[in-house]
């Protein structure tokens, strides 16, 4: 890679590559080399490979002279998986905003949204959040998308979304409304929101589902979303739609964003400011 390429990564990939160059070259066991080195002043190397007495630490049937490439390759390989699975991941999820008096149970444990720093200890990915009567909670992916979740919510926290794989991630929701705002990060991967009724691809940018015992609703103000249900793909949501899924298996409706929705979504947004902003 060239250092023009190298400048254009961020820290942790740099962390990555220099970890990558910093791996050594396996060195052959120092006895072992004496003894080729003697053999080969005395004109004495054998045709064949040395024996396993001769050469402990290497397998039968293998020459000395190709014996560290595999070793070398296999250290490698390894040590790049290592650095891949360390810094695939992207940092989250965090709290974002607690916007007024309310609760939130997390893994079954109850907070009261002033106890900020214990609401966003307990935030981790596959964590059961339930928000109680109040205020929406909003929990922040650095990068990647925001979720606010509206009284009544209750969901589990989704992974977040790889840097080179495991681009997409999925968030089941049993019950109440979720306003999504995707960022940079997200680019070429997509949150998966599930219901029983259906789940909503979402690529971007600015989405929300709801979901009662009835129904679930899923608008999209802006960017793209797929709508997929048991029985059929409902392809691309229109920009300023809304797909209604019903749980009676009635056929799904394409209808206008409901200004309760669109309000939300824009809450959210003014939440955010512009923590999604390149420089």
């Amino acid at each position: 890679m060239s250092d023009r390429n190298f400048d254009n990564l961020d820290e942790q990939q740099r962390l990555a590559q220099e970890a990558v160059r910093s791996l050594s070259r396996p060195e052959a066991d120092a006895d072992f080399r004496a003894r080729l080195k003697a053999q080969f002043v005395a004109g004495e190397v054998p045709e064949t490979p040395l024996s396993e007495a001769d050469a402990p630490d290497h397998p039968r049937d293998v020459t000395p002279s190709r014996t560290w490439i595999p070793w070398a390759t296999l250290t490698t390989a390894a040590a790049l998986i290592a650095v891949l699975l360390t810094f695939n991941p992207r940092p989250g999820p965090q709290l974002l905003a607690a916007n007024g008096p309310g609760t939130v149970t997390i893994d079954g444990r109850e907070l009261a949204f002033d106890q900020t720093g214990a609401i966003d200890e307990a935030l981790r990915p596959g964590a059961r959040v339930v928000v109680g009567d109040g205020a929406p909670l909003d929990i922040f992916y650095p990068g990647s998308f925001a979720l606010r979740l509206d009284p009544g919510t209750s969901l589990l926290l989704p992974t977040p979304p790889g840097r080179w794989f495991r681009r997409t991630v999925e968030a089941p929701m049993d019950m109440g409304e979720l306003s999504v705002r995707t960022g940079p990060a997200l680019a070429g991967g997509g949150l998966i929101v599930r219901t029983p009724e259906g789940r909503a691809v979402i690529h971007g940018t600015l989405v929300s589902v709801f979901r009662n015992a009835d129904l679930t609703c899923v608008c999209l103000f802006e960017g793209s979303a797929d709508i997929l249900t048991g029985a059929q793909d409902l392809g691309a949501l229109p920009i300023g739609k809304r797909w209604v899924l019903f749980n009676d298996g009635s056929e799904p409706q394409l209808l206008d964003i409901m200004p309760a929705h669109l309000e939300h979504m824009q809450g959210l947004d003014a939440t955010l400011g512009g923590l999604f902003e390149i420089p």
